[in-house]
């Protein structure tokens, strides 16, 4: 469904920044019978020239997305590091205890919210959307709601429960019912409690030129400024701020009712980092995207050329909007290995790229880093064994583990 008015503020007044053409969601992964009829929806980035959030102007249904998806939180490491410390700051900073409630909007399977029970806080709720994701939280021990988290379902739910910390993270940019989500937060927050929000960071598209971030589950791209505006008419306040490297680049950002708590200084800090980003900067980052269409597909092309062989390292959501903008398909890169048993099995939507297990016994000469967020990680993992990286952003260059 095509959004004619802003997300955040009902502005019509938006101007055109990307436009990536008709893409097939990303998580719709397919296989030999269904890879000839896979739909695709706009990919286009826009900008309210009103309150200057970032976002898409078109809208897949969040049952499409959301009900049946291969993404698991917990497959890597250097995420569940990353939850582990944000927990541990937590609840150090607002000094938890066990008693609290703590709610993860869209918590995957439970990854998050395992940190928290790690150190000692067990009183968790995950409200997650996907079945077969709710059914692996469940299983791993956390209490889990099986649905969309909206007003609707805080008021049916939770009921006369307060939580001390919602958690949002790598979720709330997703949202198509985002003033029902922030009506939702405000009525399950306690008095004294906070909401963490991790989102996707518009700042981090420009500084790393990674538009394979932009895909059609992630709806809007924040600045502080941005997000602030959005939170502000329901009495939500940001007191905390600060940048994270995880997920290419992301913004951690602590919310309050009112002026429950006061700013903090790394608030300030990145309030006047935030400042550097304008609406010129975000239309040059598109021209640069736009010049560069097509480098890596011809580089890739010409070592196809001189008989080396190329596999994807993952299938991650991000890499098929690099694969499909560029027209990078199973002609040039063979297969993509992966240890997710959701999307083993299955092929990448309109590259017709067949997932396979990842094997020590089965080498290329060259990876297409598409899970390049983890690229230390994987790099790690991958040392000594010979075959070099392509890693395709912020330019593209070659590694060897």
């Amino acid at each position: 469904m095509e959004t004619k008015k802003c997300r955040s503020c009902g502005s019509s007044h938006l101007i055109s920044v990307l436009d990536l053409g008709d893409q097939p969601w990303c998580n719709d992964l397919v296989t030999p019978e269904t890879c000839d009829s896979v739909k695709t929806y706009p990919l286009h980035l826009v900008s309210c020239r009103h309150c200057d959030l970032l976002q898409l102007n078109y809208t897949v249904p969040k049952e499409v997305m959301f009900k049946d998806h291969g993404y698991l939180s917990g497959m890597t490491d250097t995420l569940k590091k990353h939850f582990y410390d944000l927990a541990k700051e937590n609840i150090e900073q607002f000094d938890l205890v066990s008693s609290d409630l703590i709610v993860d909007i869209g918590g995957n399977d439970g990854t998050q919210l395992l940190q928290y029970k790690k150190q000692g806080l067990g009183n968790v709720i995950n409200v997650e959307s996907a079945d077969k994701i709710a059914r692996r939280s469940s299983e791993a021990g956390i209490v889990t709601i099986n649905g969309f988290f909206n007003k609707d379902l805080v008021k049916g739910a939770f009921k006369e429960k307060s939580a001390k910390l919602i958690n949002a993270a790598g979720v709330f940019f997703h949202l198509e019912e985002l003033h029902s989500v922030i009506e939702g937060i405000k009525y399950l927050l306690a008095k004294d409690g906070v909401f963490t929000v991790q989102c996707m960071y518009a700042g981090e598209l420009v500084k790393n030129q990674s538009f394979d971030m932009i895909y059609h589950e992630h709806l809007c791209y924040y600045t502080l400024d941005s997000l602030g505006k959005l939170l502000k008419p329901y009495g939500l306040t940001i007191f905390d701020a600060y940048h994270s490297p995880i997920h290419s680049g992301s913004l951690i950002v602590k919310v309050c009712h009112g002026d429950s708590y006061l700013p903090t200084g790394r608030y300030y800090d990145t309030e006047e980092m935030d400042n550097q980003f304008t609406l010129t900067d975000f239309l040059r980052f598109a021209d640069k995207i736009r010049d560069q269409k097509d480098v890596l597909y011809a580089y890739l092309n010409s070592l196809k050329k001189q008989g080396k062989t190329i596999y994807a390292y993952g299938a991650p959501a991000k890499g098929n909007t690099l694969l499909n903008y560029e027209g990078i398909d199973n002609k040039v890169i063979d297969k993509a290995v992966e240890i997710n048993d959701l999307k083993i099995g299955n092929m990448l939507p309109m590259s017709n790229i067949p997932i396979v297990k990842e094997s020590p016994d089965d080498l290329p000469d060259y990876y297409l880093l598409l899970s390049h967020n983890f690229q230390k990680e994987i790099l790690e993992k991958n040392k000594g064994n010979g075959v070099k990286f392509i890693v395709p952003f912020p330019e593209i260059k070659v590694l060897e583990a």
